[in-house]
């Protein structure tokens, strides 16, 4: 048995999903884990959606629906917060995912190890069927909050996806997501979280399928919503460099990977903006020795950079040729 003082808020920001809803929302439900609140923020959908998430809702008791205009998945997701009653939050993307005994997992681990937050591994799901775990630490791992934003800026286990974790609710008091930003909000959103966090806790095991879709937004054009992302990466850079200087080049190097992404994403749709080409160039030729020489690289993304640095046109005609150069 659970105490209330251990019920997990599950919150689901839900947008046009039909086809993925039910079964993500039954990987909610059938969790091992009993002691659960089920928030599903119906966000505006307008193909049915919110219907199905009022036909769920009278199937579990668990389940809350509220149904709100089209803000955006950082105004549904900061709903979802309001609402909750729980002692600890989790997020779900409702295209996603869970193995069943996710939340027990992850609930052991904060308890075993007195952390904040705990993250698992999980897989990426592609479309056609196929799966590729996450990297993951070879055994558990645990960090001060300071420690864990220089792990993250590694781009290795630790990711700013904040669906893989579990928050006892007091690290995110104060915090909410921007809602400016409609393209890597959780990553602007966790830094915060770690700065103010005691304790995060890595786990080994993959818990979660995070379903790789062509229409998903990791998988769309270069856009206003890329621009902002793009400026708050650069803010970011610059402000926890500042902050953290033995952490500066860690920062950097993630800023840059960031770039290639903004590349990519123009190649997808073809709009290569002049300035937003100009400015990503200058960058990677600025910086480009350091991570050439940054041990935990991958070769083919020197590789990239030194492309990128000369032709943003030919980076995304590359990046689209093998499809293998995984900007997440």
């Amino acid at each position: 048995m659970t105490k209330e003082t251990d019920k997990i808020s599950v919150i689901v920001p839900v947008y046009n999903v039909k086809d993925y809803l039910e079964d993500c929302v039954r990987s909610v439900t059938d969790q091992t884990y009993p002691d659960l609140e089920i928030l599903l923020i119906d966000d505006g959908s307008d193909d049915g959606s919110g219907e199905i998430c009022d036909r769920l809702q009278m199937t579990d008791e668990r389940i809350k629906v509220f149904h709100e205009k089209n803000k955006g998945v950082s105004s549904a997701r900061n709903k979802g917060l309001k609402e909750a009653t729980g002692a600890y939050i989790a997020f779900v993307d409702s295209d996603d995912i869970l193995e069943t005994d996710m939340y027990t997992y992850l609930m052991g681990l904060l308890k075993m190890y007195e952390a904040q937050i705990a993250a698992c591994s999980g897989w990426y799901q592609y479309d056609a069927g196929a799966g590729k775990k996450f990297e993951s630490p070879k055994k558990e791992v645990c960090l001060n909050g300071r420690e864990a934003l220089g792990v993250l800026h590694e781009r290795t286990y630790l990711r700013a996806y904040i669906w893989n974790k579990l928050f006892r609710r007091e690290a995110l008091d104060g915090i909410r997501f921007s809602t400016e930003l409609s393209f890597a909000e959780d990553y602007e959103m966790f830094c915060r979280v770690l700065e103010q966090c005691d304790r995060i806790v890595c786990g080994t095991k993959p818990k979660y399928h995070y379903m790789q879709r062509k229409s998903g937004a990791c998988n769309q054009g270069y856009d206003r919503n890329y621009q902002k992302a793009m400026l708050m990466f650069e803010d970011c850079c610059n402000m926890y460099s500042r902050r953290y200087p033995q952490y500066r080049t860690l920062f950097e190097n993630h800023y840059l990977f960031d770039l290639m992404g903004m590349a990519a994403a123009m190649g997808r749709n073809g709009n290569y903006v002049a300035a937003d080409c100009k400015k990503i160039k200058k960058y990677i030729r600025t910086k480009l020795p350091q991570y050439l020489t940054d041990k935990k690289v991958p070769l083919y993304l020197k590789g990239s950079a030194c492309v990128c640095c000369i032709s943003v046109r030919a980076f995304s005609a590359v990046y689209r040729m093998l499809h293998r150069v995984e900007i997440a």
